[in-house]
């Protein structure tokens, strides 16, 4: 492969990615993360770079793909629509000449290396085209009685689940060694079932050392649960920007390094609680 042209691919990359940064770092300046993840529910099918291009330069989007996919489903971008640029990865690969020892003798042979390249291409949200109605599924639950969510979430969880007095700042935690969680008796349904949000996403995805990545755990973990709680219609502020950034310390490379972590974990956990909704009301047919 040409050294000149693998390092203008290479810096090309890197400029999309220092990009991708510094619009992170905007929307954590303007004090849009919280907003940010709400966004995300409705683009679980793009990576966590790419949601960052799209809320940078389109927040309000909801739906977004390419001309000819909304070719595809009847409908085309409405003239002058002003295009959204998002990052696609471009399979490459070359041929590389290595010595290797075989049978006590050393020979070449030819390898063949994969890699992406990325370049820039643009999609369209759906307010920006016009055609054919695009059924848009609902994926809440009955959200006018946050006790009925709450209900929903202890039947959904494989961990024994108690209510108790806790003294202290703690609201409820999750005992990995017994694996329980306790919740505090004294707050409000709506509190209790954002604190188990919580509790779950440490029971069901925290992979990290609590005693030496507290601060990671706790980005990981509220982030998750604020987009799941805000998915099924639960207006919390246990989970607010504020207290994201405030563990994150307002270092964005942390919360691009957790971004894409986040965003699959946070999908699993919504697809998990829809599918034992679907479970029940079949059992109840």
């Amino acid at each position: 492969m040409n050294r000149k042209l693998n390092k203008s691919i290479s810096n090309r990359t890197k400029e999309m990615f220092e990009n991708i940064v510094n619009k992170l770092q905007k929307i954590i300046n303007d004090g849009d993360y919280e907003k940010f993840l709400k966004f995300q529910k409705n683009f679980r099918n793009y990576s966590f770079n790419n949601l960052i291009l799209i809320f940078s330069q389109f927040p309000d989007a909801t739906q977004v793909a390419g001309k000819s996919k909304w070719l595809k489903l009847g409908r085309s971008p409405i003239n002058g629509s002003k295009k959204i640029w998002i990052i696609a990865p471009i399979p490459r690969e070359y041929d590389k000449k290595v010595k290797k020892i075989k049978d006590g003798e050393e020979i070449e042979e030819t390898e063949t290396i994969q890699y992406n390249a990325y370049r820039y291409v643009y999609v369209y949200d759906i307010s920006q085209t016009t055609g054919k109605d695009i059924p848009l599924q609902n994926q809440t639950l009955n959200s006018d009685d946050m006790s009925y969510f709450y209900e929903k979430l202890k039947s959904f969880s494989n961990f024994p689940i108690t209510e108790e007095e806790i003294l202290g700042g703690a609201d409820g935690y999750y005992n990995p060694k017994g694996k329980n969680i306790v919740i505090k008796n004294t707050l409000s349904v709506d509190d209790k079932a954002a604190v188990l949000l919580h509790e779950l996403a440490h029971a069901l995805y925290d992979d990290f050392n609590y005693k030496t990545n507290r601060d990671l755990s706790e980005v990981f973990v509220e982030s998750i649960a604020y987009i799941v709680a805000d998915h099924f219609g639960l207006d919390t502020s246990k989970c607010s920007f504020n207290y994201i950034i405030k563990w994150a310390k307002g270092d964005t490379k942390v919360v691009i390094d957790l971004g894409n972590k986040i965003q699959k974990c946070a999908n699993q956990f919504i697809d998990k609680i829809e599918k034992y909704e679907l479970q029940e009301e079949r059992l109840v047919a």
